[in-house]
């Protein structure tokens, strides 16, 4: 009995195209099976067009399927069972294991940032470009920058989906209670900073600010404001050393007197990026200015007496600066030895424009308790629908329209083989300068730069490019 069930199981795996022909012959011949029914069940070509009949299968991080429940509702409807990713701070070695295998469990996975696996999954052979399989018109629609964020070696490999612009956000009421106006944005960081000091001076709240530690969430983004020429050419690393990136430390030091003492810690969740303190401060309402993403502004103060008190703005304007920002989304690739790839596209095209994913993401949902979350449609299309005839939920959170001017410099941070461990190895150098164990900002930032050319040098053997 136990070999019969075996058989089925190989025979289920081979046919569904799970396993790689390797994996066939190796558990075939261990079943006993005979030689010609090992090589019709080894065929490629058989193994291929026998998956097709099979419904898809996506995986998606999991804080996506929570904060975005309608992607299950999107995938009973398209027919696509949805799994939760085998993955935690940006890890990708299930992926990439499978590819070396020639197989995957999956089809499609959500939750790829474009700086961060794009490059390493593209050059593995783990992901391949969605160009082939795109529905008409679809690269058309894509925000221009969301599109250019996802491309690589001029295909696209992350198709754009959540998208998350780095802004400010305010609680109105402990701004109101400073004597500040609290429907005027500060418009460069001077003011922001003054702001700050005003709220913790008055005493309408223990800190004037707060802001994420994380590379990719405040020192980047703050240097962004100033220029977007900070990345080398040849490995998209960040040139930490670079003046934009000084005075960006600078800038991020002079927050340090009005946050709280803890700003430096690592988060609770996903290997210490996520549950942050910055974010237990602003839902708190120990915090009055927040340097984040929308994202946080509006899941944060959720836990407000009255959440209507946030407020959302673009970022300020270095003074004599570029005025960008950081952006990135959360998007979906295709698995290179996945299967219906052409349902997978249709699927993600109809996540894209399906009306509950924003409209919850914007509003949340009072009937099922769920909290608006922030993060943003990345088609056009669905953007000239709220600018033309804008549904109630979009109508009532004018902040949008902020964010979206705000999206139109935005740059997207350069993706580099060394990934997440780039910023990991660079943090524990500059972040010196902001905790008081360095005196200089250069000198911190130098040893931040340099510890990351010593990473890339470990592991690609070449120059990191500075």
């Amino acid at each position: 009995m136990a070999e019969s069930t075996q058989v089925r199981e190989l025979w289920r795996d081979a046919l569904s195209g799970k396993i790689s022909r390797r994996d066939v012959m190796r558990r075939g011949l261990a079943l006993g099976l005979s030689a010609p029914v090992l090589a019709a069940l080894a065929q490629e070509s058989v193994r291929g067009a026998l998956a097709q009949d099979r419904d898809p299968i996506a995986t998606f991080y999991n804080w996506m399927t929570d904060l975005h429940p309608a992607i299950n509702d999107v995938g009973s409807e398209q027919g696509v069972k949805i799994e939760v990713a085998p993955t935690t701070n940006f890890s990708l070695d299930r992926f990439v294991a499978e590819s070396k295998d020639k197989k995957s469990t999956w089809d499609l996975y959500g939750g790829v940032t474009p700086f961060l696996e794009m490059k390493a999954l593209a050059e593995s052979g783990t992901i391949e470009p969605w160009d082939e399989y795109l529905p008409a018109g679809i690269m058309e629609d894509f925000i221009p920058a969301t599109k250019d964020e996802g491309t690589y070696n001029g295909k696209l490999y992350v198709w754009p989906f959540l998208l998350d612009v780095i802004s400010i956000g305010w609680n109105a009421e402990i701004v109101k209670k400073a004597g500040l106006d609290p429907e005027v944005a500060p418009k460069n960081w001077d003011e922001y900073i003054t702001a700050a000091q005003k709220v913790k001076d008055s005493g309408a709240a223990p800190y004037g600010c707060t802001f994420d530690y994380h590379d990719w969430r405040s020192l980047i983004p703050v240097t962004h404001s100033i220029s977007t020429d900070v990345y080398t050419e040849s490995t998209g690393l960040f040139k930490y050393a670079s003046d934009p990136a000084v005075q960006a430390l600078e800038i991020l030091k002079r927050m340090m007197p009005l946050t709280s003492s803890d700003i430096l810690s690592a988060g609770s969740t996903d290997g210490g990026v996520n549950a942050t303190p910055d974010e237990q401060a602003f839902a708190a309402q120990q915090a009055a200015y927040y340097l984040k993403y929308a994202n946080a502004h509006l899941r944060m103060s959720a836990a407000w007496p009255d959440p209507s008190q946030v407020r959302i703005a673009q970022l300020p304007v270095q003074e004599g600066g570029e005025g960008s920002t950081v952006f990135w989304d959360t998007g979906v690739v295709l698995f290179t030895y996945g299967s219906n790839k052409q349902k997978a596209a249709d699927f993600v095209q109809a996540l894209c424009k399906d009306d509950r994913i924003w409209k919850n993401s914007v509003a949340g949902n009072k009937d099922t308790g769920a909290i608006p979350v922030g993060q943003l449609p990345t088609l056009q299309s669905v953007w000239n629908t709220w600018k033309t005839t804008p549904p109630d939920y979009v109508t009532a959170n004018k902040w949008l329209f902020s964010i979206w001017d705000g999206l139109q410099k935005a740059k997207a941070i350069a993706p580099s083989l060394l990934a997440v461990t780039q910023f990991d190895v660079a943090r524990p150098e500059w972040t010196k300068y902001l905790s008081g164990e360095v005196a200089d900002a250069k000198t911190a930032l130098q040893a931040a730069q340099d510890a990351v050319a010593a990473e890339y040098k470990k592991q690609t053997g070449q120059d990191a490019g500075y």
